[in-house]
């Protein structure tokens, strides 16, 4: 026989739809068993916690983390904070002290678009400068840059004779000698050669651990975790399994992989806390790079209108190889020419073989049109977006691509006029996994320093609800759980979050500031903040 915990003098918005708010719900099994008044849930309880008037929401979910990839930075050089090209030098030369000549340095996280001396990638030839005696690789934020010095381009056969798997995956200079700038699959070719210091099961469900522990701070109680093999990105689904039967997971996955399974199973393989998702596909590269495919050349690049890592007919080919085997396909999108892309090999296999609900996921979608958003609305589609590259691209985006397509960049607004579902994620490591600054950054379209002030592209601003939304009964729905969970109505497991502030009431410029109390995933508190 369960006990019953009533939870009551609350201000609980459930998000089963717009103004939807109670003051008390009773858990009972881990589950939702009643929301309503104070006076019936006392009732129906066998012990009760007071509110005090707070906040609460349905638990957040992150729809797009490289979450294993996060946790094992833990393990690496970190240069999050380096704010110029010195920096990066003086910090690499720092931590090189300490480290035996000859061993890999393995280092992740500038982003020099915001350096104030250089915005230039770092070359080999500087990080020799700062680090001769050992091979290092740098990984920007992105995830699919990287920087590399002679040593480490040397231990990869990477010289002027190397031919890379995709033209463009290796900078040359002119005299033709790598420059140590590489990405995706040249990335991982180096990145494949560095030592790994998690190498047994039991390390990596501790760095896991960890790092879920940390999402759950900010009131995350679900993530779809991705990999993205071809750049390093791997995630392990028996760690998930192993910590889950231990009852060390305080978080749900959903997990992504770049590879189709060479065994027969289908989307939803699992139970509710670790689950097989979709196939995850890469259409294009990114636009730090010049690797997104347009449709037309970029605005500061007019020499190039970067690549696609398909043709249309082979990724039409590994859609429908999904599809018909009733996998959820996912794919990463950033350029128009790749939306278009996926668009068609989405239209062409859903046509060929109408099936009842497939839920394709378009990632990113950063830059669209008005013919692909107009082609989308009539599909089974979901868009994955992520509220933070507001900030992080905003410094160099609309130079990239030029004032006609800068309003179809991260346009939310204009896909949900539209009636296209989409959902929130973070990208971590690439970006912050804080949901409340996603959520600010997609209803004020301001960068963390606050600007522009009047929002970049106002237009395509959200409401909290709607931005609330992509965090909760959305990202519930691009996962098939939309009936047990996203919302908090009797029947669905109680996930949920006690906040500090009315999220709702609020100046929205302050969203990001809100800091999250308790944290429940299945009724069990997974998060106190201190003093609370």
């Amino acid at each position: 026989m369960f006990s019953s915990t009533a939870y009551i003098h609350g201000k609980v918005y459930t998000m089963e739809k717009e103004g939807a708010v109670c003051s008390a719900f009773v858990v009972r099994d881990g589950k939702f068993i009643y929301c309503g008044t104070d006076d019936q849930a006392r009732s129906m309880a066998d012990e009760t916690v007071d509110l005090h008037g707070a906040v609460v929401l349905p638990g957040l979910i992150d729809t797009h983390q490289h979450l294993y990839s996060y946790a094992s930075n833990f393990e690496k050089l970190m240069l999050n904070h380096v704010r110029s090209m010195c920096e990066l030098k003086d910090t690499l030369r720092d931590y090189a002290r300490n480290v035996p000549e000859g061993e890999w340095i393995y280092g992740f996280g500038f982003d020099n678009e915001f350096f104030i001396d250089s915005k230039s990638m770092p070359n080999r030839y500087e990080l020799d400068e700062a680090c001769p005696k050992n091979p290092v690789l740098l990984s920007r934020s992105c995830m699919h840059f990287f920087s590399a010095n002679s040593l480490a381009l040397n231990a990869a056969g990477i010289d002027r004779n190397f031919k890379p798997e995709i033209e463009g995956n290796v900078q040359f200079d002119a005299e033709g000698e790598p420059t140590g700038v590489v990405c995706d699959a040249a990335g991982a070719r180096i990145a494949a050669l560095v030592p790994d210091k998690l190498t047994s099961l039991e390390a990596k469900k501790n760095v896991l651990e960890k790092a879920i522990h940390e999402l759950n701070e900010h009131g995350l109680t679900g993530v779809h975790a991705i990999q993205g093999k071809h750049v390093d990105l791997m995630e392990y689904m028996d760690a998930y399994q192993e910590l889950n039967l231990e009852g060390r997971l305080t978080a749900r996955i959903y997990l992504g992989y770049d590879e189709l399974p060479n065994c027969c199973i289908r989307t939803g393989l699992g139970d509710d806390m670790v689950k097989y998702g979709f196939y995850k596909m890469y259409a294009d590269g990114n636009f730090g790079g010049y690797t997104a495919a347009m449709l037309e050349p970029f605005s500061d690049k007019p020499d190039t209108s970067g690549q696609a890592n398909y043709t249309q007919e082979e990724m039409t080919a590994r859609v429908r190889a999904a599809y018909e085997r009733n996998i959820q396909v996912g794919m990463h999108v950033i350029g128009d020419r790749a939306a278009d892309m996926f668009t068609t090999a989405i239209e062409t296999v859903y046509h060929e073989n109408p099936k009842p609900d497939p839920r394709f996921r378009m990632i990113h979608m950063s830059v669209l049109n008005e013919d692909i958003i107009q082609r989308i609305k009539k599909l089974p589609v979901i868009v994955d977006v992520q509220p933070m590259f507001i900030h992080t691209d905003m410094p160099w985006i609309e130079a990239r691509v030029g004032a006609q397509r800068a309003p179809y960049v991260n346009s939310w607004g204009k896909l949900l006029r539209e009636g296209i579902i989409i959902t929130g994620g973070s990208d971590a490591p690439g970006t912050p996994h804080d949901p409340w600054e996603g959520i600010y950054a997609a209803v004020t379209r301001k960068n963390l320093s606050g600007e522009p002030a009047g929002g970049w592209h106002p237009e395509n601003c959200i409401s909290v609800y709607e931005a609330l939304c992509m965090y909760t009964k959305n990202a519930a729905y691009s996962s098939y759980e939309e009936n047990i969970k996203g919302t908090i109505t009797a029947g669905k497991l109680a996930d949920f979050v006690v906040i500090d502030d009315d999220v709702f009431a609020m100046n929205p410029t302050k969203i990001r500031d809100i800091k999250v109390k308790h944290t429940y995933l299945g009724g069990k508190l997974v998060y106190e903040r201190n003093g609370e």
